[in-house]
């Protein structure tokens, strides 16, 4: 472990100091935050806090106008409660579902934890129409904003504000460009078990000023079979995916799974935004206890969320250049649950911006509080 993360230090300061010397061919970014997080469950005397130091390096090598070279790593120390408060809380932070592991518990004591995850490590060849990646990359076939179930190959948590870049896969893709808005695209991806893997292709589309696509293919045990499309209905956007995962394997006695989501957003005068979502979850689950841990799932196209129906709701306002807020809910029929998650974000200067986020987590029909949780992120870029 020593080898390797001395091996780590060594690239990354290669690279800084070759980019001085190849500005046209090696690129040089990231940035530093820290993040502080308080929870508690519905008395302040519960308070318990974690800190989060979170630094990113994204390194890009175009030695040529056709071909680049990405390295993309995260290196995050935790101290706080949350280490000892949530069980296997290390085991979830080093987990890599990839197919090679590319994510290590440097320090992992009792007080302090230290993870270094290389989250983007491919190659990446552009000619004419042809597009082809390989490696460990983000296949992102989502239209919607908040819930993807076309997402089939990275499937994010929208609870997991602090991960913008969002998870990758090990996987190569190619795409074929027929025109300016018309393209075939072939992914296939492979994770460690011998079930986890996905083969699918998509076929995407304009026509009457909508972004149309379709997709079929594999999806570790279903065949999937998915539609998604992105247009405007009058000033208003319109947005829809929906996702058919059928089981190949036992299909007479299996259960088919729908997954769906539409959504409509509206920009009004003077810079507020509406955003508005609903989630359909065709699996059989009921798991609204534990709602307050949703930020530590992982979860699949095939169950975004812990409800057969799902709302999501989010104003969003830039009242200065500087200085922006919003407010977005989650609410299930399903069991009268709901998750209000406000925020703000001021930029203190170039490349410095500091961020109020919350998360609290309610149940109606017994009228508790499951737990709340407030961040306060200080970020520089770089």
């Amino acid at each position: 472990m020593k080898r390797l993360w001395l091996t780590y230090c060594f690239l990354s300061l290669s690279f800084m100091l070759s980019a001085q010397e190849k500005e046209q061919q090696l690129f040089l970014s990231g940035y530093i935050k820290n993040l502080n997080e308080f929870s508690f469950v519905d008395q302040l005397n519960q308070l318990q806090w974690t800190t989060l130091l979170h630094n990113r390096l994204n390194l890009k090598y175009a030695p040529t106008e056709e071909i680049k070279i990405r390295l993309e790593l995260r290196n995050r120390m935790f101290y706080g409660d949350n280490l000892k408060n949530i069980l296997g809380f290390s085991q979830f932070i080093a987990q890599d579902t990839g197919m090679v592991d590319l994510s290590w518990n440097v320090i992992d004591g009792e007080n302090v934890l230290f993870n270094s995850t290389i989250d983007r490590a491919l190659f990446n060849y552009t000619s004419g129409d042809w597009d082809i990646t390989l490696g460990r990359q983000r296949v992102n076939w989502g239209m919607n904003v908040a819930w993807n179930p076309n997402d089939i190959f990275n499937t994010y948590n929208l609870l997991d504000f602090d991960y913008e870049e969002r998870p990758g896969s090990d996987a190569i893709r190619i795409q074929y460009y027929l025109d300016d808005f018309t393209k075939i695209e072939v992914a296939a991806k492979k994770g460690k078990s011998p079930e986890d893997y996905i083969v699918a292709a998509m076929y995407k589309f304009n026509t009457w000023s909508y972004d149309i696509q379709f997709l079929t293919g594999v999806y570790q045990k279903d065949c999937v079979f998915g539609v998604g499309w992105a247009g405007n209905v009058k000033d208003a956007g319109f947005k829809g995916e929906v996702t058919y995962f059928v089981p190949f394997e036992s299909y007479v006695n299996a259960k088919n799974v729908w997954s769906a989501s539409v959504s409509v957003d509206y920009g009004f005068k003077k810079g507020l935004y509406l955003n508005a979502s609903v989630l359909y979850n065709g699996t059989d689950n009921d798991t609204s206890n534990s709602l307050g841990s949703l930020v530590y799932t992982n979860l699949s196209a095939k169950n975004l969320m812990p409800f057969q129906f799902s709302g999501f709701l989010q104003l969003a306002k830039e009242f200065t250049p500087l200085f922006k807020g919003s407010l977005s809910t989650i609410y299930s029929p399903t069991h009268h649950s709901i998750i209000a998650l406000p925020s703000m974000g001021y930029s203190i200067a170039t490349n410095w911006e500091l961020d109020l986020t919350g998360q609290s987590f309610f149940e109606l029909e017994e009228y508790k509080t499951i737990g709340n949780s407030f961040f306060v992120r200080l970020r520089w870029s770089f």
